[in-house]
């Protein structure tokens, strides 16, 4: 297998699910190219795949697609311990490599959602949260380009978590990785199983579940024996070490490590992108994240 090989999707499968013809979306993408070029304080026009992908997981919706991709390049700026210094090749990424495992899976699902595998590995005293979440964005931002699929379904190896690692891991923490995940990635989210876990698992579970939205936290599953996982992700999909039929999970993620420094060039561009506020010809919405125009802050959760 090589790294063109790790992500295997069909796009017309996924355009059929809308019902899109190649000529319905390259008219929805011309029209989000469009609305880019009077929008002066975005660093970029972003690639045809990567707008397609930002359409589907908004069901083809162009004003959610605006409202999403924007916040792609905002949130880089509220929320820079998740996006600062994340090049795969910076020290911080060498040192998160180390300490967690973390993947898309090759094939999609028969229902066409993408599998991401989340297994800490190293010790605590080492752990971070907001370098793993770099690690896992990273990856994120490889699919934007090359990946389509119809939702995300995550699993989390937790066989080696111990008690150092939960104690690191706050609301806080969860609270800002939810809102990228709502603000950004629309929760495009179909299921969150944990599996291989100790029993204070449960500790990390419930944070979770106190800052998601109720249908998101209904999807998140902690599994007690692998066979409960094949009820959801078919043993195709799966690597060997999870009696699946793929390849192990440490070939994959040595194959994605390689796949993350042939992106060098994209990281190192985004690690200079920074949106104009100065120059946003829109006030910005008032939430909780972005407050009113001209008043625009960091990400703080009390």
């Amino acid at each position: 297998m090589s790294t063109k090989d790790l992500l295997i999707t069909d796009r017309q499968k996924v355009r059929d699910a809308f019902e899109k013809t190649v000529k319905d979306v390259e008219k929805d993408v011309e029209i989000v190219r469009n609305w880019i070029k009077t929008q002066p304080h975005l660093p970029e026009t972003p690639d045809y795949n990567m707008i397609e992908w930002f359409l589907v997981n908004n069901k083809f919706s162009i004003e959610r697609t605006k409202e999403k991709l924007d916040m792609y390049y905002t949130i880089r700026g509220l929320i820079p311990e998740m996006y600062d210094n994340t090049t795969p090749t910076s020290p911080r990424m060498q040192k998160a490599r180390k300490l967690v495992l973390t993947c898309p899976l090759p094939k999609l699902t028969k229902d066409l959602y993408r599998v991401h595998v989340i297994k800490i590995v190293g010790e605590p005293e080492e752990f971070n949260f907001y370098d793993m979440c770099a690690y896992i964005l990273n990856t994120l931002e490889v699919r934007l380009h090359e990946d389509l699929a119809l939702g995300d379904i995550y699993i989390g190896d937790y066989e080696k978590l111990k008690m150092g690692h939960v104690v690191k891991i706050t609301p806080v923490h969860m609270k800002k990785l939810s809102h990228i995940f709502e603000k950004v990635l629309s929760n495009r989210i179909k299921g969150i199983h944990v599996i291989q876990s100790p029993s204070y698992v449960d500790i990390v579970v419930n944070i979770a579940k106190s800052v998601l939205k109720p249908k998101l936290a209904r999807r998140i599953h902690v599994h007690d024996r692998l066979e409960a996982l094949y009820e959801y992700v078919s043993k195709d999909v799966l690597p060997s070490e999870y009696g699946g039929e793929e390849r192990p999970l440490k070939e994959l993620i040595e194959l994605w490590d390689k796949k993350l420094e042939e992106n060098c060039d994209r990281f190192d561009k985004l690690s200079k992108m920074r949106v104009n506020e100065e120059l946003r010809p829109e006030p910005l919405k008032n939430d909780e994240i972005l407050g009113f125009h001209g008043n625009f802050k960091k990400l703080d959760v009390d």
